[in-house]
């Protein structure tokens, strides 16, 4: 190969490295088995620089309930994700599992606290999420591959709510909090808003 074509060469491999596709949320392995039966409504309002989400569920199964609701933070802290593959972003409450990856290790797993629902009762909030939206999950951005980000545009937003029966919570501590791994997550069934747009 003469000096040109390997400079030539050497460029491409250069551009095309430039333009690899950002890494991806991490798999969001789904619940095993039936969800239990609830009445849950969430609505999600954008109301200048942010997102006002109100959120009401009821447990109307035999079993107590765990809510995942006590995202450690301030007040109103949720975790923000985006869906992969699409350009909708999940602001949600819930557990995920510890991302799949031999470059990053934990000490321990993140932890989210739960409320218990007992048959027949209600937990609701009324939250707000600042815009522009940023994101946010348990285990941070970036798992040896590169830092994730939302996705560019965000043309979708959508709440979702985690909840556990207690009677399957695995690992749930003297604290009231549930670990985010795939024990937790094989038994979370999440519930979710109708998605909206973002102006």
């Amino acid at each position: 190969m003469t000096r040109t074509r390997r400079l030539f060469a050497g460029g491409l491999a250069a551009l095309l490295g430039g333009c690899a596709a950002a890494p991806a949320e991490p798999a969001d392995p789904p619940a095993s088995g039936a969800p239990p039966a609830v009445g849950f409504t969430a609505e999600v309002v954008v109301e200048g620089q942010s997102l006002h989400v109100t959120y009401r569920l009821t447990n109307q199964s035999p079993d107590e309930l765990l809510v995942l609701n006590r995202v450690p933070g301030a007040a109103d802290a949720v975790y923000v994700v985006g869906r992969s593959g699409t350009h909708v972003v999940e602001i949600g409450k819930r557990a995920f599992a510890m991302p799949d990856t031999d470059k990053v290790s934990w000490a321990q797993a993140a932890r989210v606290g739960v409320t218990k629902v007992p048959p027949g009762e209600s937990v609701g909030e009324q939250l707000t999420v600042s815009l522009p939206l940023s994101r946010r999950h348990p285990y941070g951005d970036d798992y040896g591959d590169g830092t994730i980000t939302l996705p560019d545009p965000i043309e979708q937003v959508v709440f979702c709510l985690g909840v556990v029966r207690a009677s399957e919570a695995k690992g749930l501590a003297a604290d009231e909090t549930l670990p985010h791994l795939s024990s937790t997550t094989s038994v979370q069934h999440l519930f979710c808003s109708n998605p909206i747009g973002l102006p």
